[in-house]
């Protein structure tokens, strides 16, 4: 593969390591009976946020196979229950994995050229890296806006909770 290819792919896997560590470091914060806040009625509650955040990576190299409608929504069901941090967290751990192994076993024209399509959206096929962008895109969205119910529950998270010691040093 192209070096450069490699790299930028390597790249938006060290922003979705970023976002599987700093998510599975959040989750313990959320004590039980926080779970069940939900801001406004048309919106997510915590546990659901927390249980489609997690399982982003494993749901979304699903729609990427082209699984069916079923097929995902079986996939979707099978954590509707969770309410653990270590559980939820497992589940992202391996949602990653699982999606590192696929996009590193494509070579270079099947990464930058195959297309493949959600059940949801047959007419508008994807390329697989941009799938790869979208993905890590969707996992920051969700997880800024896990950041934000915490915040306004009152948990004492920081932008050190979302980037690390190196925010230490920033200044606006």
């Amino acid at each position: 593969m192209n070096p450069e290819i490699s790299r930028v792919k390597d790249l938006l896997f060290e922003e979705m390591e970023l976002a599987l560590a700093t998510t599975c470091s959040l989750l313990p914060m959320i004590r039980e009976d926080q779970w069940d806040y939900r801001p406004r009625d048309d919106m997510r509650s915590l546990i659901e946020l927390a249980r489609h955040l997690a399982h982003v990576p494993a749901q979304e190299l699903a729609i990427l196979q082209e699984q069916s409608k079923e097929q995902v929504g079986k996939l979707v069901m099978s954590i509707s229950r969770l309410r653990d941090a270590e559980a939820l967290s497992e589940v992202m751990r391996d949602g990653v994995l699982a999606l590192k192994e696929y996009m590193n076993s494509l070579d270079e024209k099947e990464l930058l050229y195959r297309s493949t399509a959600p059940f949801f959206a047959k007419h508008q096929p994807v390329v697989q890296f941009k799938w790869l962008m979208e993905i890590t895109t969707h996992l920051y969205h969700h997880r800024g806006q896990m950041f934000t119910y915490m915040k306004q529950l009152g948990i004492p998270v920081s932008m050190r909770d979302l980037y690390g010691p190196a925010s230490n040093s920033w200044t606006l």
